[in-house]
């Protein structure tokens, strides 16, 4: 298939930032991954409680090219990158990363989308299933192609509307409730897993007016307790959990409570940033501010807009 590419090349901090400060994605965000065979992830047996090795096989081909899964090796690197949780959340990002010999700092020169024909393709999807005109042959122009290029199994308009996933209905409450609703849910996943790290979820939790999101907990990777634990799934173990005195263990060791806090004290998922609470004002917060500067250059035309203000006299 011939793929509309715009790039630009920038020197950015990229891989310097995600190795030094800790960057990592939520669990909510991995949740959002079919697996391989096109089934929703949430019908796995307990799929809640899967430590990573397990969590991450035989998902979505795109879930190993955006996150750090077991058999990772960085272009430069003679090694398989092991899991070690620097991520904050245990999800540590890896699209966008080049070579190793430009890790460090000021030295991240990456290639970076402008645009692209998945986003046309996406954007196409969303706005004929939100006017109630969506086809599957529309589908099969658009979603489809980018799960081709995905390797993925073919989205089908009837099956999506006729059986939603528990976890797409929790995640987007507000959602247009219509007989297309099943299928916005699987547009809306495919825009988060195929658009990741591009510049656009902040802009389309707004415009879906699903900012409560943004107040949920930062959970991480999942630990039923202290033990070792082998995250690349080679059988090995290379993580030790501890609360007391990590022994002789050899590989990465994190003490419970003190490098990693745990949603439920001793197991649990990991809480990335336990002491930041983040609020939403649902009446004010999907607008900006209008600048105070553009009011006064207005003579008062311009409203400000609700919950906020600002130092003019209009």
């Amino acid at each position: 298939m011939n793929y509309l590419l715009v790039y630009f090349c920038v020197i950015i901090y990229i891989q310097f930032n995600i190795k030094n400060d800790r960057a990592g994605f939520t669990k909510r965000f991995i949740n959002h991954y079919l697996m391989a065979d096109g089934s929703f992830y949430s019908s796995q047996e307990n799929y809640d409680k899967k430590i990573f090795a397990d969590e991450v096989s035989n998902r979505d081909p795109r879930l190993a090219q955006t996150v750090l899964c077991p058999g990772y090796i960085q272009t430069g690197a003679s090694k398989v990158s092991k899991n070690d949780l620097n991520a904050l959340t245990g999800y540590q990002p890896i699209k966008f990363v080049n070579a190793t010999a430009y890790d460090g700092s000021n030295k991240s020169y990456t290639d970076f989308p402008l645009f692209r024909t998945a986003e046309v393709y996406l954007n196409f999807a969303e706005a004929k299933a939100e006017l109630g005109t969506l086809t599957q042959a529309d589908l099969d122009k658009s979603i489809n192609k980018i799960r081709d290029r995905a390797k993925m199994p073919h989205l089908d308009m009837k099956a999506a509307n006729a059986t939603k996933d528990p976890l797409m209905v929790e995640y987007y409450p507000n959602i247009t409730q219509s007989a297309n609703t099943g299928v916005i849910l699987e547009i809306r996943r495919e825009r988060t897993v195929e658009l990741a790290m591009e510049g656009f979820r902040i802009w389309d939790i707004l415009r879906w007016k699903e900012g409560q999101q943004l107040t949920k907990p930062f959970y991480g990777c999942y630990f039923p307790g202290e033990g070792e634990y082998d995250m690349d799934g080679d059988g090995k173990a290379d993580l030790l959990l501890y609360s007391g005195s990590k022994g002789s263990f050899s590989g990465t060791a994190k003490q419970i409570g003190k490098d990693v806090i745990l949603s439920g004290s001793t197991s649990g998922f990991i809480h990335a940033i336990p002491k930041i609470t983040v609020s939403w004002n649902e009446s004010r917060d999907y607008l900006w501010p209008i600048p105070a500067s553009e009011r006064v250059l207005s003579g008062g035309a311009l409203t400000q807009n609700p919950g906020w203000e600002d130092s003019t006299n209009f």
